[in-house]
Formats: C-alpha cells, structure tokens, sequence
C-alpha cells in the first residue's frame, strides 16, 4: 500500500499559561537559559513580513540567566529506549554526577535510581499537561531534549507540523487529518507571514512565494525538504506545490494549463520512480527539483523538471519485502485484457521481474488490486496531458518487453550436457538450432561455438520482447550469447559470453532501457511544460524550486545506489551547514554582535573520500570496459584499491573510510563477508557498512553497442529515441554514471546557491509505519542527523527574527511624533524600543537590522496596530538622552580633533627615535666588523706602551709555587650561601581550611600565615670543600619564648649516599665524601643545584629538605651526572639557563641547560664555556666557547699575583652572562639561533671591562648581583651591581633593541656615588631581598593561584632595593630613587654572644662579631624581612631582622 499523505488538520493555538506565570509556581527553578533562541536559517532575509513571526508566548517574556540545579528539580536525562526520560534529583555530588530517579508509570520496573554526569542533564519545565508550542523557540529551555518533548506532544495532538525559527519540523501520522489540506486552507496562509498561524508547509511556501516577488534583486528561491524514506517527504512537496500553483496571479486558461501539467506530472512521476520498500510503500527511488517560474507580478508562467539518480537496479533487483516501480504491477492490474493479450502479458502471472522474492502476484478483484487499477487510470489520464493515446500504448509495449527479457534464462553449455538454469525446465541441447531465422545477418560467418544458450522456455520470451521492440530476435540472442570485438581494419572477432556474463548483459539492458524511458517520459514533460520561447524560462523568470531527494539509507544490504544517495545528503548537509549555519553567525559578526560561535560540524572529509572513491570506480570501470581485467575480478580489484588509497594509506589512517566489521557469527555460519567485499564509511548520520559487488557494471551507463545498433535500426518512435547513436561505436568510452551524476549533484548544488533556501525537515514517528505511534528514540536520531541540534545551539544564543531597520521605520513611523524624522533609522527604531519599554534583553540593534527575540515583533505590531503613541514623559526622556548623545559625540570629536595633531608629532618622533637607533646600531656593528676585518688582516693590535712587558702564562691545577713572571688561575670564591624549601617539613594546604581560623581577618590570610609558620627553610653553606646544611623556622618570629630558629646543622654527602649527615656521624672508614669545589642554584627552580667536586664529576640534584626526626632520609635525589672533564682540567664556575632562552628541543624532554666554566688545557691565554644539556641519565655538549684573558694574565703576572675567578653568574633573564675575579671582568650574551631545522644556544661577547676601562685594570671584582629592571624603560633588559675589592660598587645597564641584539648602555652605566661602605674594605656580598615584611607574599599568592611553595620556587627579587655587606660587617640597604640608586646604613651586624652552636665536640665557640673574611648572607624567600648569615670564623649559621622593631631581639645562630 502507498505512503498514506501527511494530512490533518492543526488547531488554533489555545490559551494557556505562559513561561513567566507558570514561573509563579516553581520561582526558585526557572534561571532558564542564557539566550532565548535563535537565527533565521535562511540566509538574511530583507523584509521584515517574511521573517518576523508573532508568537503564542506572553509579551512579558522570563529574563534569562545561567541553568542551575538543585535537588528535587525535575529535570530530563538520557535514557536508551526513550532518548530522554523525566527525572527528579535527588542528590548531586557536587560537579560530577547527580543521583537521579526516574518512575515509568506504564512500566513500573523500569524506574529507579542511577547517577548521571551533569553535562548529559537537560532542564525540565513544566508548562501543564496540554501546553504545546508552535515555535520551539519560544520555550524557556531550548535544547533537543525539550524540542523532543514538544514535537511528541504535538505529535499526539494531531499537530504535527513546529517551527524552529524558520526552519519547518514535520511528522508523518500515517493516517488522514481532516481540513488540513483543503481549498479553505489554502485561503487561510495566503498573504500571512509565518508565525501568524499554526506552522504548515503553505507557510513556507506562501513565504517563498511573496520573497521571489519582494527581494530587490528578484532572488529565486528553494524549498528543500529533506528525511529519511517514509518521512513524508513526498507528500510535503506535492502540498507545496498544490499552494503554489493555487496562489500565482495566472490568467484562467493559460494558469488553468500550467497548473494542470504541474498536478498531473505527480503521479506521472510516482508511478514510474516510485517503489514499495521496507520503510515506505511510496518511497522516492529518485531525486526530484520541481522548477516553477514566475513572472514579474507573480504568474505562474511554466514549470520544469530535474532528475537524479534513478535507482535504476531495483528493475533487476529488490531486496526481501520490497517491490518494483509501481508502474509495472499498475500496468497490469488496469490494462484491458485485449491490450494484455497484445503485449501478450497476463496480470496474475508471477513474472520473475516483479516477484522475484516469491511473493504471490495479486488475486483478481482484491482490494489492492482495485487500488491498482485507480492507480493506473490516474496514470493515463494524467499521461493524456503529455503524450497521445498511441504514445502510451508504446511505452506499455517497452514496459512489457522488460517484463518478458525478465522472464529468459540461459543453459551453460561447457559441461557438454548443460546445467540446469535457476528454474527448473529442461534445457535445449547444445546442438539446438538458434532460431528459425537462421543466423544473424550481422554476425560474421564463424565457427565459435557459445557458452551457453536460451533456455527452451524462454525462447519465447525473447521473441515477444525482440517483437514488443521491433528489433531481430536473433540479433538480440547474439549480442547475449556472444561479445563482439571490433579491431579498425580487421573482421569482427566473436567472444562467448559465460553463463554469469550472459545473465548480467541481460539486466544490463533491461535497467539502462527503463531508465532511458524514465529520462524520455520527463522529458515530455518539460518540453509540455516550458511553453513557446526560443529562450530558457530561466533566462525569462524568476523561479520556486521544490527539492524532494532520498533521505539517508543504511539498509541490511548497501550498495552503489546507496552510496550515491548518501553522497547527496553528505553534500545537502555540508551546505545546510556552510550556507545556513555559517552564514547566521557571519550575520551577527557583520552585524557587530557579540554572539558566542558554535562550532559546526565539518562534512567535507566524508565528502572527498567518496568522490575519491567514485574516481578510482571509474577508473577500473573504464578497464573493465576495454577489457584489461578479468570481468570476475574487476570488483575485487577496485576495493582493494580502495583499501590501499583511504585505509591502509597513513595519511588517512583517521579518515572516514574504514574496514568492513568482520562478524565472528556470521564467520561460523559460513556467509560472512570477507575484508575486500566493501568497505564502510563514517557518515555524519553513522556508519555505514557498503558490499562493492556489481559496482562496475552499475557503474556503467552505456548499453552493449550491438543492442545500441539494434535500436537505432527499430521503426518504433519511442524504441528509437531510447537508442543513442553515439555509443554504437564507443565500446572503450566511460559513460559513468558517478560522474553524470556528480555532475548533477554540483549543478543542484550551484542552483541551490544562487536561491533564498526555505527547509522543510520531515521525520518518521516509527520504523513501523503505524498512526498514532511515537518512538523517542528513533526520532531523536532523526533530529541530530539532520542538521537540527546544530540549529538549536545557534537559536540557544541568537535571535530568530531580524528585520532592516528602513522598512521598519517606513511601518512604525506614525508611532512618534513627526519631529523624530529627521533621526538616522538606527536612531528612530532605538527610539521606537525604548518609548515603548521593550525588554531589552529580548532585542539589539546591529550596523543595518534589528534583531528580536520570538514573539517581540508580534508586540509592536500590536501597538501599530491600535494605534498606540509614546506618553510625552518618555517622548521627553529620549529627546534628552538622544541630546546629551549629540553633546558627547560633539565633545568627542573636538578631543579628537585636538588629541591628532599632537599624535602624529609624537608618532613623527618616535619614527625619528627609532630610524636614529638604526643608524646607530647600524653604524655600531660596521666598526665591530671593520676592527674585526683590521685584526684578520693585520694580526693583533699591538699592546699599549704602558702594558709592554715580558712575561710567561702558566696555568697550575692544584697546589704549587708560583714561579716568578707568571700567574696561576685559581678559583677563590667566597663562601656561598643557598636557601631552600625543606619539603619534609611543608604542611598540606588544604588542611588549614579546617581548623585554627581566626575569623577577625581575612581567612586567606590566616591560611597563608599559618602555612608560612609550619614550613621550614633549609640554609646550604658551600665553604669552598664541603656542604652544610641548617634548619630555619619562622616560628621564633611570632613567639615570645620560641626555640631557637636555626637548628639541625649537617654536612651534606653530595656523592655518596644523598643523605645529609649529622656533623657527629663519623663516616665509615672506606666512606669518603669528595670536596666539593663549585655549585650553583637554579634561577627559576629554587629545588635544583649543580655542584663539582675534585675529582671533576658534576652533579644535578633535587633538593628534598632534612627530617629532624629521621636523619636517614635522603637529602636530594639526583638528577644527572657528568664525568667528562680530565685531570688538567679545572671548573672555575658554574651556571644554569631556565626556559627562557632554552631551546624548546630540550625543555619538551624535560632537560636543563648547565653552562661550565673551566681552564683551557692547551692555551692559558683562553678559557672555555662548555654548555651542556642534561638529562635524566643522559648529557650533551651544545656549545664550547672560548674566553681570552690576555690582559688579565698580564696585569696578574705584571703585580705577581694569582689570577683568581670569583663568580660565574647570570643575569635575572638569564641573556647576559658575568665573569669576574681578579682583573677580570666580562659579559657574554645568551642567545638561541636558528641552523637548519635545529634551534641552538649562542654566546657571543659584549664587553671585556679591563680592557675598556682603563681605572678599574688593577681591581678584583668579587661578587655580583642582577636585578630586574628598577626603572621602567624602553628596551631595558637587566641591571648588574658588581662589588669589587676596594669597596666600590659598579652598575651596568643592558638594553634590547628591537632586533633582539643585547648592549650596554654606557651613558647608564658606571660607579655608584652615594656609597657609604669603608673605601678599601673589600666587598663581601650583594645581597637580593624578595620583600620587607613577613607577609609581602600574601597577595601575590593569592592573586597568583598558585601554591605557597610553588610561588617561592619561582618568586623573583624585588627590583628597586637590595644590601650590600663589606668585610667589616657594615650592611647598607640600597633604594631607588628619582635621582638614581641610594645607600643608608642598615646597622652593624650584631655579634653572636648568645647564639648557641652546634659542633661534633658539642663545645662552646669563640663569641665573635658576625664580619670576617668568610661571610655569606642571603635573603630568606619564606620570611622576606629575615637575612640568613653564616661565618665561617665562628663556624655558625645566624639570622638577623631587618625590621627596626626586630634588630635588636631577633639575632641569633646556630
């Protein structure tokens, strides 16, 4: 039985509740959602009348606000039988989940409870049990859970027709609706926008209708109406169509012509491409664009045709439960029996063509039989209006010679006694004559003996369909038994047919001669229908074209139709998204509206694989053809190419083609496929699994050429129109029925582009066909495959109706008084919003078009409608906000106007500034290279007169004399102090949340205190042999009578066992730890040190800290190690590079940069930076650079003195490094460049301050200090204080320019003047400070979000201050000021009278001062007010308070 029409009739909207007084009832639940709704899908339509739809919902709209939830909501929730259920919360936990309960009352045991994650939950309102909404967007949630809720609801309400915004949502009820279709409604949508009333297709085509007609530049317009089969797809685009051709502005008899055609083309159309499936009894096996053209005011002038992909196979072939075109069971229920007996058929027989499943053909006088019949007289009075009475009968004498080539058969004769066909006649022996006829006169005279021959009982079917065409019998039964070859200049060479090629040339003919009638009974109807023009009506004629194409397939069994017609939706769907959906949210961004994008779905991948595929089909169809594959395998070829190009390629390892699923049950039943029977293919609506069996020949649209030549001899005017005389010869052309049809496919597309897009999207209730039957789920799907759910997240932010704002201003202009013409319309529509107090949360104004939520068109149209006018109070408000308006735009464009001239002198400055520095850098870098070029040329410059002197260079490691005239390089730095976290001793953060608040102040403070109380520093000492460690606790700060705050000193065994031993621990007596010579701490990782012991071997390790309860703990865990020095090496300093100018080859491994400085083995003159890359359990050399110190050597050998190395530093960012010691001086950039693909590290020199400052050749300069930048300014990059031996300080400013090239500025650079310290008392330390206070991080950390300990590890020196301690202990701070750097005394260091130590003896030490020669200090990052002290004459750790109020009783020692 057919489709039953989509027919009913839809109610008027009934009073009911709106959203703001059903939120009378539950206040505490409707937040509702961020935006109402949505975006008309069409484009950008240009009159307000087409897009703007009143609404059902109250004008007193619920603002909107972000969803909560809270327990006992009701809410929706996935479900796997429903696709929604309706839940209550009962507990939520927090983010991460709800516990929900769900009660089925027609099924009791399926409730119950289970937990769900938040993000899957949709809102719940409850509207009352016969609320509906005829817009989806006018509800307060609007997702697909509710818009499901709401099509069912309506479903079972006989309304089956709901707008989303102005997209068409329809569903099939299987079953008629009374009035829903009639004249009267018809009348009813004729001139009413959308919205107006209830939805319905005549709507959407009473839109198209009057926007064809409206739009300035005449745009055509398209109605695609898209769904699965059995949707209503069909039935939608006849309604549509009836509308049409009902309201054009046609004369009677000329509309009366058109009209008739246009309505008697539908079962024309039905009949012949038209089938019975699974899913539908009237399901389109083809694809359809109806064209109607319109002149200028609206006549229907003419009408036309297109045709895709006719599912020609289904003549040959139809899967279990299927039929054939309903053409041929019509033909044969209502032909006269005189006219059965002369195509010599009979309208009960079970022709194999038509019953080739085993169903019964159709009892005589049965009521489907009578159905037929009408069918068939509807046929033929329709087909009247096209072709004669005689034109008829030969399209039923082509139909019925189909009907009879079904019914042959062939006999395999390569076994000698034959094989008995598919039936179960006996068959003709081999040596049976052919025909009565005699051989073909067309044949050439050969003895070639067939493979097989005509089956005894289907000789005379092959006679009555030969005769049925007028074309020889015997030469069709050659062309089936036999392949010709023809050579140019040589006979024709026979090639017998096997029984399977026999079979399948036969079908071949009978599908590519039905779909030949096909293609010639629409063309009959265009040639009827596009009237008396030389000219095309679309060159003449605006048009309306009705798309109706086959929804998506995923059948038991799919195969190359499949694979097309899903190629169609693939490419419907990526234009719905790129024309529709991309072009809404171009809108709002023309438009300047802050409309958060959704992100879309992307179909183009599965787009271009498919086309992909149809090239290589075309490809081995085209060998096929000329016969370079063995027919047998051309099918198996093609997919395994297939599988070699999309699946087993590596570029398309992740793409959308994939393997067929192997079945392990169907393995063991014996029918499973195997891996090259197809393939499958991630469509956006699922996977589909497709068998590429029969492709080749499915793909080929060319009939055999002897059969082509038979027709083109035939006398039959139609039989000869079906030929084409072009491929009687062609047997090596390609017609490709891929290509015809993606060549189709684009032009469809490229219409629809060129037209305003109006979408009908119709879904299917059931997989049932039954009325009154609504299955969630499977509608659900529907939704997400069309398209929908990305419309509704677009509509969930968006507005649905927009209109520009001079039509509206031409519609609402009696609304304010005349004197608010001479406004701009963005100014008069404000106006008009604001004088009428629209919610302003339902509407906003963009550059061209106002934008309103649902209903808020519907509002002014209602005052415009009564009349309504502004009261003169709000008349006058906006006169006077429209007024000081005008006053700030005036005030901003003199301030404009008066801010330009000097913006461009200051711009004209600053290109002078910077062109200058060009130059200067420019003029800078040719004398580099100029002294450079001079020294290569010429050699060395020769030594200044005061600095000739003979002497010999020797570098000595270890101990020894020097000898006279010559220098020896020792490293001699000072005593060095660390500071750590001890992460044995550092709280759980979380935990002071739960006890210990003081709720007087602030309880982050109170956290961030209490953590800073209960954490401990560990202070390392490096004396020049051995590492010792202390123990410092802030809590003597904030109690009275604390214990002392340095404790557990312990020497460190960095070689051995990691662990930090007790000073009383006697070693073992083959335990010896290593004097440790150099070490250094991370700049940005305050955890990581290196250090270097005698025998040369370098150490990365991680600091973990020291428990005073278990001294076994490991101290450190270790990192790396590097053994690569040898014994007349010597490391004179060390240094690590952070992230900052790393290459990322090397931080993405987790690796650090540790840069050496050592002596030069083979030339004294020179040193070496080796940078080295570590890793964990791995290192590598990056770079050896070398470093002179000639005049270094000179002046040392000059004063017979060593030459002793004091720091090896960098700089706060790390791109500036800092060699100094006795005579020495240098500064060496740190940069990464770029050598091929490999980014590397780079050192290049930037100042040697001995050679160019003459004053300071005979200093030692003996500790340094890097600052951040303590003045804002341009360029600048990192400041450098260096101390030297005489108690001077010296500053060095480095810029970067805008090159990335780093210099020094010497105009700021130089000696500090306010220096208070002793001349010639030598500098100890330059000490950094991280804060004044013990709570100077409290806000950092708290801003940061990041942990206490975390912010330590990284927290940078203050910039504008920092100390400086001389040898004699006097400790000055230094401050930034205007006029530069500051220095005030700090105070004496006070002495350790009192200070408790703790020795392996456990005796008492000498109370000393805390000054000598030994002295280093550091800053305690924990408590920034504390300074940490060790002095190495009284071998004791101290602390001292820089607070005033602390320096006296805060000073102790360990």
């Amino acid at each position: 039985e057919r489709e039953r029409p989509i027919a009913g009739a839809a109610p008027s909207p009934t009073a009911c509740s709106t959203p703001s007084e059903a939120c009378a009832q539950r206040a505490y639940h409707l937040p509702t959602m961020d935006s109402q709704s949505v975006a008309d899908v069409h484009g950008v339509p240009e009159t307000p009348s087409m897009i703007a739809r009143p609404s059902d919902a109250s004008d007193a709209r619920t603002p909107r606000s972000k969803l909560g939830y809270e327990e006992g909501d009701e809410v929706w929730t996935p479900s796997e039988a429903y696709g929604y259920r309706r839940c209550t919360i009962v507990s939520m936990n927090g983010s991460d989940s709800f516990l929900v309960e769900c009660r089925d009352d027609a099924n009791p045991e399926q409730g119950g409870q289970y937990s769900v994650k938040p993000a899957d939950v949709r809102p719940y309102y409850d509207y009352g049990p016969e609320k509906t909404w005829a817009d989806n967007t006018e509800m307060v949630h609007l997702d697909d859970a509710n818009i499901l809720h709401n099509i069912r609801r309506r479903y079972y309400q006989d309304e089956i027709y709901t707008y989303t915004a102005n997209v068409l949502l329809a569903v099939n009820p299987y079953k008629s609706i009374p009035g829903l279709y009639t004249p009267e409604k018809i009348a009813e949508y004729r001139g009413r926008s959308p919205g107006m009333l209830p939805p319905h297709p005549y709507a959407i085509a009473d839109t198209a209708y009057r926007q064809q007609l409206r739009e300035k530049d005449k745009k055509n317009q398209a109605l695609v109406i898209s769904g699965e089969s059995g949707a209503g797809k069909t039935e939608t685009a006849k309604h549509t169509m009836q509308y049409l051709t009902q309201v054009s502005r046609t004369d009677a008899a000329h509309g009366g012509r058109i009209q008739e055609r246009i309505i008697n083309s539908n079962p024309i159309l039905e009949s012949f491409g038209n089938a019975s499936t699974v899913r539908n009894s009237n399901s389109s096996r083809f694809g359809k664009y109806n064209e109607m053209y319109f002149d200028a005011v609206g006549s229907l002038m003419c009408a036309g045709i297109k045709t895709y992909l006719l599912e020609s196979s289904r003549v040959v072939h139809q899967q279990p439960g299927e039929r054939n075109f309903h053409v041929f069971y019509e033909m044969l229920a209502g032909l006269d029996p005189d006219d059965l007996d002369q195509l010599q058929l009979e309208n009960c027989h079970p022709y194999k063509l038509l019953y080739a499943d085993g169903s019964q053909p159709l009892e005589q006088d049965s009521p489907q039989m009578m159905r037929e019949r009408e069918k068939f007289s509807e046929l033929r009075r329709a087909m009247a209006t096209f072709v004669s009475h005689e034109e008829q009968m030969e399209f039923w004498e082509v139909i019925a010679a189909l009907i009879h080539l079904g019914e042959v058969e062939f006999v395999d004769l390569t076994d000698g006694q034959g094989e008995q066909p598919l039936g179960t006649p006996t068959p003709r022996t081999a040596a049976a004559s052919p025909g009565a006829g005699g051989s073909p006169t067309n044949a050439p005279d050969t003895d070639v003996q067939p493979k097989v021959e005509v089956h005894e009982d289907s000789q005379d079917a092959l006679d009555q369909a030969a005769d049925l065409l007028d074309i020889s019998r015997l030469s069709l039964e050659q062309a089936l038994k036999f392949k010709e070859m023809r050579i140019p200049g040589r006979p024709v060479i026979l090639s017998p047919r096997s029984q399977a090629q026999a079979m399948r040339t036969l079908q071949s003919i009978i599908k590519i001669l039905y779909k030949r009638l096909f293609d010639e009974i629409v063309r009959k109807i265009n040639e009827s229908s596009a009237g008396r023009s030389d000219t095309a009506p679309s060159e003449r004629f605006n048009s309306i074209g009705t798309l109706d194409i086959y929804g998506f397939e995923r059948l038991q069994t799919n195969s190359f139709e499949q694979l097309c017609i899903n190629l169609a939706n693939e490419r419907l769907q990526q234009f719905f998204i790129e024309e529709v959906l991309e072009a809404e949210q171009r809108v709002y961004a023309e438009e300047g509206l802050d409309i958060p994008k959704v992100k879309l779905p992307d179909n183009r991948p599965v787009v271009n694989s498919i086309e992909s595929i149809t090239v290589i089909l075309d490809e081995h169809s085209l060998r096929a053809r000329k016969g370079l594959v063995r027919e047998n395998d051309a099918d198996n070829k093609f997919c395994e190419h297939v599988h070699r190009d999309h699946i087993k390629d590596p570029r398309h390892n992740s793409g959308p083609v994939l393997p067929l699923k192997m079945s392990s049950s169907a393995a063991r039943a014996g029918n499973a496929m195997r891996l090259h029977d197809g393939f499958q293919i991630r469509h956006y609506a699922g996977d589909v699994s497709y068998t590429t069996k029969g492709w080749i020949e499915k793909n080929s649209d060319a009939l055999v050429p002897e059969v082509e030549g038979l027709l083109c001899d035939t006398k039959k005017n139609l039989t000869s129109r079906l030929s084409e005389p072009n491929n009687v010869n062609a047997a090596s052309t390609n017609n490709s029925v891929s290509q015809k049809y993606l060549g189709n496919l684009n032009d469809l597309l490229a219409t629809l582009q060129r037209c305003h897009v109006h979408y009908i999207r119709c879904f299917n209730p059931n997989d049932k066909r039954e009325p009154g039957h609504f299955i969630q789920k499977y509608v659900l799907e529907q939704v997400k495959n069309c398209g929908t759910e990305e419309l509704v997240k677009i509509m969930h932010y968006g507005y649905p109706n927009r209109c520009m704002l001079g039509e509206l201003r031409q519609r609402f202009t009696e609304m304010l008084p005349p004197d608010f013409t001479r406004y701009r319309d963005r100014e008069f529509m404000l106006a008009i919003m604001l004088a009428f107090e629209i919610d302003e949360s339902q509407w906003t104004i963009g550059t061209r078009r106002l934008f309103l939520k649902a209903g808020q068109l519907r509002v002014l149209e209602n005052m415009r409608d009564v009349g309504s006018m502004a009261s003169k109070e709000i008349i006058k408000k906006i006169r006077m906000q429209f007024a000081r308006r005008k006053v700030r735009s005036v005030v901003k464009m003199i301030s404009i106007a008066t801010w330009w001239p000097k913006y461009v002198l200051k711009q004209r400055r600053s290109n002078f500034l910077r062109r200058l520095r060009q130059c200067i850098f420019v003029f800078v870098r040719l004398h580099r290279w100029l002294r450079k070029a001079r020294t290569s040329l010429y050699g060395k410059q020769p030594t200044p007169p005061h600095l000739k002197k003979e002497f010999k260079a020797n570098m000595h490691m270890g101990h020894g004399r020097r000898q006279q005239g010559t220098s020896r390089l020792v490293c001699r730095g000072f005593p060095k102090a660390f500071v750590a976290l001890n992460l044995y001793e550092e709280p759980e953060y979380p935990s002071f949340l739960k006890r210990d608040l003081n709720m007087h102040s602030p309880i982050e403070d109170n956290v961030l205190k209490m953590w800073q109380h209960d954490t401990t520093e560990n202070v390392l000492l490096h004396n020049g042999s051995e590492v010792l460690v202390a123990r410092f606790s802030p809590k003597v700060l904030c109690q009275a009578r604390a214990p002392l705050g340095l404790d557990d000193v312990r020497r460190l065994d960095v070689a051995e066992s990691s662990q930090a031993l007790p000073l009383d621990d006697v070693p073992h007596v083959d335990w010896h730890i290593p004097v440790v010579t150099i070490m250094c701490q991370h700049r940005m990782d305050k955890q990581m040190f290196a250090s270097c012991d005698e025998n040369n071997d370098i150490t990365v390790w991680r600091w973990h800290g020291t428990d005073a309860s278990d001294p076994s703990k490991i101290a450190f865990r270790m990192i790396g190690a590097y053994v690569g020095l040898g014994p007349e090496e010597q490391v004179l300093g060390m240094c690590f590079l952070s992230q900052n100018v790393v290459p990322r080859r090397i931080t993405d491994q987790q690796g650090t940069v540790l840069v050496i400085l050592k002596t030069n083995p083979s030339n004294s003159n020179w040193l070496l930076m080796q940078v080295m890359s570590i890793y964990q359990g791995s290192h590598y050399t990056e770079l050896i650079k070398t470093v002179p110190i000639h005049t270094a050597q000179a002046v040392a050998a000059e004063a017979d003195q060593d030459l002793e190395m004091h720091f090896f530093e960098a700089s706060h960012t790390e791109r500036v490094l800092m060699i100094g010691g006795s005579h020495i001086l240098k500064f060496y950039t740190v940069d990464t460049r770029q050598e091929g693909d490999k980014s590397i590290i780079s050192l290049e020199p930037v100042l040697d301050v001995v050679q160019e400052f003459a004053e300071v050749r005979d200093a030692s300069f003996t500790t340094c200090l890097s600052l951040p930048p303590p003045t804002p300014s341009i360029g600048m990059l990192d400041w450098v204080v260096i101390g030297d031996d005489a108690g001077r300080l010296l500053g060095w400013k480095f810029n970067s320019d805008d090159h990335g090239n780093i210099t020094l500025d010497e105009s700021m650079s130089g000696k500090f003047r306010s220096n208070l310290h002793t001349p010639g008392v030598r500098m100890r330390s330059l000490i950094g400070i991280y804060g004044s206070s013990a709570d100077s991080h409290y806000r950092h950390v708290q801003n940061s979000g990041l942990s206490y300990s975390l912010f330590l590890n990284k927290v940078a020196m203050e910039e504008r201050c920092f100390h400086s301690l001389a040898d004699d202990g006097k400790l000055l701070v230094w401050r930034m000021r205007k006029e530069g750097w500051k220095s005030s005394p700090e105070s004496q260091l006070p002495t350790m009278e009192s200070a408790q130590v703790a020795r392996a003896d456990e005796a008492s030490m000498p109370q000393a001062a805390l000054s000598g020669q030994n002295v280093a200090c550091h800053a305690s990052r924990l408590v920034p007010n504390i300074l940490l002290l060790c002095d190495q004459r009284t071998e004791s750790f101290g602390f001292y308070d820089r607070r005033p109020e602390g320096r006296e009783s805060r000073a102790g020692g360990a």
